[in-house]
């Protein structure tokens, strides 16, 4: 989820996957460690390193399932991940609706296939077994091992943060699927009612982490929030 494409830097890391380029913005390695850091007690350093490398591969996931669907649509995307996670860009892609409702949902649904494939190898290794969180019976992973923090980490930022994500909050991809469905139902005002949306769960959301002392979330959330009461601002001056 990024707001602009960052400009390059000489610090910028460039590679391809499947024939998609990929540029790592040195601010994405400081936004992984910084929160490497918080909420997690003592830092050490291998569960920080641990944490850094699984986001890196999780967002390129993320942003190579984007990238695969708009080449499906005769697109030549390009990747930028960045502070705020990651980007793929496209000049030349379809912007009908729902191509771009498809596009914005491969995304995180490409997270949760990579989350589900992580539990099918557990599955199958017998690395399953049942235990109590709260009043919500689940099946949880064991290894007593460094492999207990690769999985969680996997887990979290694949399914959480996919979850996440699907809110209806621009410009996460659910805000974008919003906004996409908005226009099919009115083309002229469907943008400015996406953002109305946008705002008021974003506010929501940045209430609830409050409630829950949660500051870094409310704080984004916050921060989308506002971006967002802007963008409103400006339509409705623009169409007044």
């Amino acid at each position: 989820m990024l707001l602009n494409e960052p400009p390059p830097t000489q610090a910028d890391l460039h590679f391809r996957v499947l024939g998609i380029p990929v540029r790592v913005h040195p601010f994405f390695w400081l936004v992984a460690l910084f929160l490497g850091l918080g909420g997690r007690g003592p830092a050490d350093p291998r569960d920080v390193l641990i944490w850094i490398v699984v986001v890196f591969i999780s967002i390129l996931v993320h942003e190579l399932g984007h990238a695969i669907v708009q080449q499906f649509y005769g697109g030549r995307p390009w990747i930028t991940l960045y502070s705020f996670g990651g980007l793929a860009s496209c000049n030349d892609c379809d912007r009908r609706p729902w191509s771009q409702i498809l596009i914005s949902l491969a995304g995180p649904f490409a997270g949760f296939f990579l989350a589900g494939f992580v539990v099918s190898i557990l599955f199958a290794l017998q690395r399953l077994q049942p235990f109590e969180l709260d009043w919500i019976p689940v099946r949880w992973i064991w290894f007593d091992s460094i492999a207990d923090v690769v999985i969680w980490d996997l887990l979290v930022v694949n399914i959480l943060w996919g979850l996440v994500n699907l809110l209806p909050i621009y410009p996460l991809d659910g805000g974008q699927v919003a906004r996409q469905l908005f226009l099919l139902w009115n083309s002229r005002s469907g943008t400015l009612k996406s953002l109305q949306l946008s705002a008021a769960v974003a506010v929501l959301v940045a209430a609830y982490a409050l409630l829950k002392s949660d500051i870094y979330i409310a704080l984004m959330f916050g921060f989308l929030a506002y971006g967002n009461f802007q963008a409103i601002q400006f339509y409705r001056n623009h169409w007044r």
